[in-house]
């Protein structure tokens, strides 16, 4: 009798467990998309509903941890807790900062690395930089010769990556992305 009754409780921590996961998973997409709509500016009242279901899916997960804490207390009292590890784990709330954006269109990467889509092997890569001397860097050389300043002061620029080009480039087939130019 005692082991059918740990079999019950085994079984229904089973289940308290699987609905646990599905409301976080759900609970973890509704915060996402919430966010989602807060960063293309739109209004709290256009997302209400989202907000609503998030607190309903925190109140169930709320119920579900105290049943699941029973459940292990009655597991305990029965001598039965090497059935099933219990622990009971706490819903985290998803970052605070945002989720790193993929730029899909080459033409708007910026001057550092970023995610984009290489346009040659179709592959979701961080671009590798690297800087060369460009346009810019040799106008401030021949203004800075044509200022007098011979001493090795006009070679300044091309040690500088202020002054020089950056080339994007994908890690995975070495193909040229594109280049930001300074000027």
């Amino acid at each position: 009798m005692p082991d059918e009754r740990l079999t019950n409780i085994f079984e229904e921590l089973n289940r308290l467990s699987s609905r646990r996961q599905q409301l976080i998973d759900k609970r973890n997409i509704l915060a996402m998309l919430i966010q989602f709509k807060q960063n293309n500016g739109q209004n709290e009242q256009q997302y209400s509903r989202e907000t609503e279901e998030l607190k309903e899916i925190d109140e169930q997960l709320k119920v579900l941890t105290e049943k699941k804490l029973e459940l292990v207390n009655l597991q305990e009292r029965s001598g039965g807790n090497h059935l099933i590890d219990t622990t009971v784990s706490s819903t985290d709330s998803p970052p605070s900062y945002p989720a790193p954006q993929v730029i899909l269109d080459v033409e708007q990467l910026p001057r550092h690395s970023a995610r984009t889509q290489c346009p040659f092997c179709r592959q979701y890569i961080t671009t590798d930089v690297t800087t060369k001397a460009g346009s810019a860097a040799y106008i401030v050389c021949l203004i800075s010769i044509l200022f007098c300043c011979l001493a090795g002061c006009c070679v300044i620029p091309f040690c500088m990556d202020r002054c020089k080009d950056v080339v994007h480039k994908c890690p995975k087939c070495r193909s040229h992305i594109k280049t930001c130019k300074k000027l």
